[in-house]
């Protein structure tokens, strides 16, 4: 079918052109991997044939790497109407990873192009991007399935879409760039067509828009297509094309169908495409896009083509497991009428969401503090993991009909990269919790299949609960903590009255007991929150036979860091505790009282209304939940009161950030995280990394400019194997230009 379409798409943009002595009109230059960094390369030009076309046999071409070649035209077509494609290819092999600008550069576009001043002595120039990188995988460019030649009126909406398809799956973006001319140069005094009121491409779906054309005549607009794999730029197409504008009162044929569409693999898609016309002309209706593309079970037009007053077709599409990927598909339909003297065309862009099907049958049981979850063998051959979430409490949500992943809220807590495992054991749950599980698939691009439905869980209440450790509210300066706890609900009748409690308490690594008795409170007047680095309490509770009958969790005090620096304060506190921290409030020294200045969710705050050379006192309240009925809520602990003293504005140093090759993560302090030697930290303002495997599974991705890598994958929790890992690094730093970037890749050895 794909021959006969792009048959059908010449012959419908293909327009009557006067025979000149210059030809260049449109043209694109396209790749396909052929293995390790060999590739073959397509060069597509229209024109008129005459003469200079005759001749062109074969166009230069610059690879990227310093080598550049004549490549031969291995066919044409005449289309027809004047109009003739031409096809140059060539295989080129590079000699190492990096990044290539493909070009070819031919004199001279067409006489009298409206918007390209003295279009007769300007070349065309059009450039394609190769990045050859082995921690993203080959890479085959974009192939565009509409021809780059369209018709519009003056005063009439225009639409064009080049029916991207991309071999990979990868992202698409589009954007519009100026036409390029010698050396590849935009050229000098070009200008984006004129528009009463727009002329814009969709950055997503690449249709473009012209609402609406002023003037007759030529015109020459180019635009970039780019791929984007992980969230990094993998390659990119520049299209010249051109569009004829002329004088003609037609109106564009309406295309009807639904959009969007969502589906899990395996299903069968069916969907009638129709068009009519407003004027009562003839219209001839096609449609191209991925969905016909895909190798394996493709989808089907009935007819091929169809032509009339509303000609109709059926879309069918039998999806299978191979066809789920993270991008949507788009199908583009064409409808053009047979209107005089002009013929117009419309387009409609379909998208096509294709899901993972969600693991079925999750069920969580369990064993004293263990929860062993089960669920059925997962049906996808080509899911690369299954990933499992946890959220504390049990008040899910059903996904909308298209929506996969997961939402905010969950934590992920194993990555089972055996996809065929039907069950996973999560240890060591806190009482008083409820615990709700998910389980995702994975698929080789990133897609994650629709989210299982939820399996619940909660521990029986048969331990004391520990639901303070707190700075002494009544007497926050002292520093002195409270820890308090409820008593089971649970008991069970092994176990005899009256019962006791044994507090311990953790400071320097150092664990005591710290009370012994039948209270649930306790003021440990032996500490000072307000000096103490860490601090841990844990309740253990006995019968009257001193049977040991349960502990608690381990709770810690709310530790609050503050720091100064640039006229600004910097707050950031933990809290390592069983219950759920619901959210925070700052409070704020203000003359002789503290006042309240923040009110957030989150574990840090910047205080900017301060001055240099002041101190300022600080302490933070948290509010939280057990699950459980029966306990208080909220649960309300206080940091110690923290000073600082603000700096003065520190004048802009050199900055630098270099990262390493190996790490040794063996617990002897030196070398064992993954981190940059960076100078002027405090001029980074943004940063991201990601580390992969040679597979290019994520491991470990972080926002934190230190990034602080120690070799474990942030999924598992367990050490990476001694081997080559990737990077990737983006900084943004302020530097003596403004803003300015840095874009760091390579690989980093684990050595155990």
């Amino acid at each position: 079918m794909k021959r006969k379409l792009l048959l059908i798409l010449g012959l419908l943009f293909c327009f009557v052109f006067t025979a000149r002595a210059t030809h260049q009109r449109a043209a694109e230059i396209t790749y396909t991997w052929l293995g390790g960094n060999v590739y073959e390369f397509t060069l597509t030009t229209y024109n008129v044939p005459n003469a200079a076309w005759d001749q062109r046999d074969s166009l230069y071409v610059k690879w990227g790497d310093g080598a550049e070649e004549y490549i031969p035209r291995i066919n044409w077509q005449n289309l027809g109407d004047d109009c003739v494609v031409n096809h140059y290819q060539a295989i080129h092999t590079y000699s190492s990873s990096g990044t290539y600008s493909i070009s070819m550069e031919d004199a001279n576009r067409n006489y009298g192009v409206v918007n390209v001043p003295n279009s007769v002595m300007v070349p065309m120039y059009v450039e394609t991007e190769l990045v050859i990188n082995p921690f993203l995988g080959y890479n085959n460019s974009v192939q565009l399935l509409n021809a780059p030649l369209d018709r519009g009126c003056v005063g009439k909406l225009f639409l064009h879409n080049p029916s991207a398809y991309d071999p990979d799956g990868d992202s698409l973006s589009y954007r519009l760039v100026p036409c390029k001319g010698m050396n590849g140069m935009d050229i000098a005094g070009y200008t984006y067509p004129q528009a009463s009121q727009s002329f814009e491409i969709d950055p997503i779906t690449g249709e473009l828009r012209w609402e609406n054309p002023m003037l007759q005549g030529e015109y020459n607009v180019a635009f970039i297509v780019e791929e984007w794999r992980h969230g990094v730029k993998i390659g990119s197409v520049i299209r010249d094309m051109q569009i004829l504008v002329s004088a003609c009162d037609n109106d564009l044929p309406q295309i009807h169908c639904d959009d969007p569409y969502c589906l899990v693999a395996g299903e069968q898609l069916d969907f009638i495409i129709s068009s009519s016309d407003p004027d009562g002309d003839n219209v001839t209706l096609t449609a191209s896009g991925a969905p016909f593309e895909v190798a394996v079970s493709p989808a089907i037009l009935t007819p091929e083509s169809a032509f009339g007053m509303q000609p109709q077709m059926e879309f069918l599409w039998n999806t299978v497991y191979a066809h789920i990927r993270n991008t949507p598909y788009q199908v583009v339909v064409h409808a053009k009428d047979d209107g005089s003297p002009v013929s117009l065309t419309n387009v409609k862009t379909v998208t096509i969401n294709v899901m993972g099907p969600k693991v079925q049958n999750l069920a969580a049981e369990m064993h004293g503090h263990d929860a062993t979850l089960t669920w059925s063998h997962y049906p996808c051959p080509n899911a690369v993991a299954l990933l499992v979430y946890r959220k504390a409490g049990c008040d899910g949500y059903d996904p909308e009909p298209c929506e996969t992943g997961i939402r905010a809220g969950y934590q992920l807590i194993a990555t089972l990269n055996d996809v065929s495992a039907t069950s996973y054991n999560d240890v060591n749950l806190s009482q008083g919790v409820s615990y709700e599980y998910r389980i995702l698939a994975q698929f080789p691009d990133g897609a994650l299949s629709i989210v299982s439905d939820a399996a619940c869980v909660e521990l029986k209440n048969d331990s004391p609960l520990i639901t303070h450790v707190s700075n002494d509210s009544i007497d926050l300066a002292s520093g002195h903590v409270i820890a308090a706890w409820a008593k089971p609900k649970e008991i069970d009748e092994q176990y005899v009255g009256p019962f006791s409690y044994i507090l311990k308490r953790t400071l320097g690594g150092e664990t005591s007991v710290v009370y012994e008795g039948a209270d649930t409170t306790f003021l440990d007047v032996n500490v000072d929150l307000a000096e103490a680095n860490a601090l841990l309490y844990k309740v253990e509770m006995h019968d009257a036979q001193q049977q040991p009958m349960g502990e608690s969790a381990t709770a810690s005090a709310v530790m609050l860091s503050v720091s100064g620096t640039n006229n600004e304060a910097h707050l950031s506190w933990t809290e390592a505790v069983p219950w759920i921290v619901d959210s925070t409030q700052v409070f704020k020294e203000v003359g002789n009282h503290f006042v309240r200045i923040a009110s957030l969710t989150g574990f840090e705050f910047t205080d900017i209304e301060v001055e240099s050379d002041e101190t300022y006192r600080y302490y933070v309240r948290t509010f939280g939940h057990y699950t459980l009925e029966g306990i208080m809520r909220p649960l309300v602990n206080y940091s110690a009161i923290k000073a600082v003293r603000i700096g003065n504005e520190e004048p802009i140093e050199a900055f630098s950030y270099t990262l390493p090759n190996v790490i040794t993560p063996n617990g002897d302090g030196y070398n064992d995280v993954f981190e940059p030697k960076v100078t002027g930290l405090n001029l980074i303002i943004g940063a991201k990394t990601v580390i992969f495997n040679r597979w290019g599974n994520i491991l470990w991705d972080t926002d934190d400019p230190l990034i602080q890598w120690d070799g474990k994958s942030k999924q598992t929790k367990m050490d990476c194997p001694q081997g080559t890992y990737f990077y990737i690094t983006d900084i943004t730093y302020i530097g003596e230009a403004g803003e300015e970037k840095l874009h760091l890749q390579g690989a980093v050895m684990i050595v155990r």
